[in-house]
Order: C-alpha cells, then sequence, then structure tokens
C-alpha cells in the first residue's frame, strides 16, 4: 500500500511538472498571439495608408487654363464663317471650353459649332456655305442660333479641333461679335516609377525593419508622402534580406525614415540616404539606420 501511495504521489507531482510546463507554454503562446496581433494591426494601418496615398496619387492632376481666342469676330457676306483652330495636347485627361459670343448689331444671330478635322473639312468644301444652309454638315457641338450666348463645353478628346463662328443665313451685311474662347484642361500627373531596395536598423538591440517612410511634408508638401512595408526576403543563394518595394513620384525629394520592432516595442530611425530623389526609371536603392 505505501508503495502503491509512493507511485501514486510521484505520478500526481509529473502530472502537475506538466501542467505547469502546458500553462507556461500557454503563455508563451498567448504572448506570441497577442505581438501577431499587434503586429497585424500595424500592417493593416499601413495597407489603409498605402490605399489612401494611391487614391491620392491617381487623383493627382494639374488644371491648365489656355485662352484660345478673345476679341471681336467679323462676319461678312451670305454664309461666311470664321474659324479658331486650337490643339488639346496629348497629356490631358479632360478638356472644356468656356465659350461666349455677344453681337454687336441689335438683331444679329450666328451659331458657334466645334468641328473635328473630319467635320472642318466637310465645311469647307460643301457648296452649301454661301446660303447659310449648315444642316446637313454633321458638327461635335454647336450652339443654338443666338445674339448672345455662353456655355461650357466638352471636348471628347485629345488632338486638333476647330471653333466655327456661322454668319445668320440669308443676310449679306457685316456682322461682329464680341467672343471669349477659354481651354480648361486636366494633366496627367508625375508619372510613377517603381522604387525598391533594402532597408536595414541597427538603431537598437534586436531591431527589426518592418516599414519604411518616404516623407515630402519639408521638400514637396504637394507631393503625397509614401510607404512600404519591409518583409524578410530570401533569395536565390540562400541570402535572407529585408526588402521594400513601391511606386513613388520621381524627380521629387524625400526624407526617408525606418520604422522597427524590438522586443520591447516600435520605433523609427533617420535613413542613410536620408534625403533622397528617386530617377525617373525603375531603381534599387539601399537604406539603413
Amino acid at each position: 500500500m505505501s508503495n502503491q501511495i509512493t507511485n501514486l504521489t510521484s505520478q500526481v507531482s509529473k502530472a502537475t511538472a506538466q501542467v505547469n510546463n502546458l500553462t507556461d507554454q500557454i503563455g508563451g503562446l498567448s504572448n506570441q498571439v497577442g505581438q501577431l496581433q499587434a503586429t497585424n494591426s500595424q500592417l493593416n494601418r499601413w495597407v489603409q495608408d498605402l490605399q489612401a496615398e494611391m487614391l491620392q496619387l491617381n487623383s493627382m492632376s494639374q488644371k491648365q487654363v489656355t485662352l484660345v481666342s478673345q476679341g471681336q469676330i467679323l462676319l461678312v457676306g451670305n454664309g461666311a464663317v470664321a474659324f479658331i483652330n486650337f490643339t488639346v495636347p496629348s497629356d490631358t485627361l479632360t478638356a472644356t471650353l468656356n465659350v461666349s459670343f455677344t453681337g454687336v448689331e441689335f438683331g444679329v444671330t450666328t451659331r458657334l459649332s466645334l468641328l473635328d478635322t473630319n467635320q472642318y473639312y466637310l465645311l469647307r468644301t460643301c457648296n452649301c456655305v454661301y446660303y447659310g444652309n449648315y444642316s446637313g454638315i454633321p458638327t461635335t457641338w454647336s450652339s443654338p442660333w443666338a445674339h448672345s450666348y455662353q456655355a461650357q463645353v466638352t471636348v471628347p478628346s485629345n488632338g486638333p479641333w476647330i471653333m466655327a463662328f456661322q454668319k445668320q443665313p440669308g443676310s449679306g451685311s457685316s456682322e461682329n461679335y464680341d467672343e471669349s474662347i477659354v481651354l480648361v484642361r486636366k494633366t496627367v500627373g508625375p508619372l510613377l516609377t517603381f522604387l525598391r531596395g533594402t532597408a536595414n536598423s541597427s538603431a537598437a538591440v534586436g531591431s527589426v525593419p518592418i516599414g519604411i517612410i518616404f516623407d515630402t511634408s519639408y521638400w514637396n508638401p504637394d507631393v503625397p508622402s509614401l510607404s512600404s512595408v519591409v518583409e524578410s526576403l530570401t533569395l536565390q543563394n540562400g541570402t535572407v534580406v529585408n526588402h521594400y518595394q513601391l511606386y513613388i513620384v520621381p524627380g521629387k525629394t524625400y526624407t526617408v525614415s525606418i520604422a522597427y520592432r524590438t522586443s520591447s516595442g516600435y520605433g523609427f530611425c533617420s535613413a542613410t540616404p536620408s534625403a533622397f530623389v528617386p530617377m525617373r526609371m525603375d531603381t534599387i536603392q539601399n537604406f539603413t539606420c
């Protein structure tokens, strides 16, 4: 009986030790889960920041205002037409014309039309101009016949275009019109370049790079700051590197810093090189701090 009691006591002691060991393991796993959750939350925040940055980059456009014509148009004789040429450049996202005209003489009317090159050719070569019969000639846009008129007109594509002031049919007298045509364009923002490389930190004992930040708040407030997650990447030769990659606006100056993780928390350090200007071609650049 004493031997059985001793054996049972020994088994209980072993079981207790195993339970304590399992409890310690569970505690360690719980800590790891907590760290992973914190890291995941940080990564999710960076992903959201990157998405916001990409939206901002995609929406980057510049407004360009060009005076196409302003002054007085004189139309003389039956079916007279005055042409004004302009070109929408290839870097244009959207183009709008702000047009207006007012007849100097009382009661006269004109029609202003937007023509592409084919429509212009048809109007110039038809036998309808002298008689002011323009009904058979297609136009991209036309105003109503009016003494005074103003409108915003969308230009549907890039390239050469022609505005035509057409004289009122059935009138051989001279007609004058004060006119203004302004081209408003939104142009493509700066092209992006692909930047990649390594990011390493020795700012603290055991620091592991987890992100890299390209800050423009000092140098280029008009350009959004950018960031990338730093990931562990194994090369073909077995070397493990801390790798980052992102699309960035070239030709701008960025202040670079590296975010890192240690056993005691997170931190940031200034990277070398710090004031960095990416090229307009895909670039490999390594950073350390």
